[in-house]
């Protein structure tokens, strides 16, 4: 397939879009109730910290390692006295369903009542019921227009998953969408990860596969900005794992990558798929 009929087909293909979302943690120090701290999070970020993986639970405690005291995630005590049998149940404050857990022991210890979840440091941020009243400072999450597909596939089949079952293939053309990535390839299973950027041969030049130009750049030391080995054929742009740098790479690896799940900056939500 010639070159200039690549890029046709890359620029004019089919997209769908299917949304599903997982988070990105930020730590509010200032101390207030649960109800208040829900509140912060909903007008600055999304929701209160939903923690539904040993993954979201390994990001939530590198971000506040080193951190001394309690902090409030989303998690509160549903109540059914109203039931025929008296009992109760945790949900989060987004409403996701709550299977993932990570008490301390003999938590929870509180019984019924209004009671929210609250990380506890020692040991090493178990979780703890306490009283909704309480002050504490705690964690909200935000949604980004980012999936990482925890799958390996050649550029090509990466390329196709994305239009079929999401959007495309990430394009990085600003910083902002490269802290989203930054965030995203935390979950990677593979050293590198698939995004939407393509070297062509024959005009000699990186473009992304939405339509942008590279202009905004963070290639690794001795890539992507010399004149490129074709020999093996196209070349791929990736980004690493661990530096968060870009790398150009054959397109036929096997790798992770990453897809978007709306076409404007504007939605917020970070998932992994597998």
């Amino acid at each position: 397939m010639s070159s200039a009929l690549y890029l046709i087909l890359l620029f004019s293909a089919l997209w769908t879009l299917s949304f599903c979302g997982t988070r990105q943690f930020h730590v509010v120090k200032v101390k207030k109730n649960w109800t208040n701290a829900l509140k912060h999070c909903k007008e600055k970020f999304t929701d209160l910290a939903t923690i539904e993986s040993k993954e979201d639970m390994n990001a939530v405690k590198a971000l506040v390692r080193g951190t001394a005291g309690l902090f409030w995630i989303g998690l509160r005590q549903k109540n059914l006295r109203n039931s025929a049998v008296r009992n109760h149940s945790w949900i989060w404050s987004d409403g996701s369903n709550s299977t993932y857990r990570n008490w301390n022991t003999k938590e929870p210890n509180n019984g019924l009542g209004d009671y929210c979840v609250q990380l506890w440091k020692s040991p090493e941020y178990k979780w703890n019921d306490d009283n909704c009243t309480h002050s504490n400072p705690f964690i909200c999450y935000k949604k980004l227009p980012l999936i990482l597909i925890n799958q390996t596939k050649t550029w090509r089949e990466a390329l196709r998953y994305c239009r079929v079952n999401h959007v495309d293939l990430v394009s990085v053309h600003t910083e902002k969408i490269q802290h989203w990535v930054e965030t995203a390839v935390y979950y990677a299973s593979t050293a590198n990860v698939w995004m939407g950027l393509r070297h062509t041969c024959t005009l000699s030049f990186w473009f992304w596969v939405s339509g942008e130009f590279t202009c905004y750049q963070n290639w690794a030391p001795g890539n992507g900005t010399g004149v490129e080995d074709c020999s093996g054929g196209e070349r791929t742009g990736a980004v690493q794992s661990g530096s968060k740098k870009w790398v150009s790479l054959p397109e036929n690896q096997r790798l992770n990558f990453i897809c978007t799940t709306s076409e404007g900056e504007t939605e917020d939500s970070i998932s992994v798929n597998s």
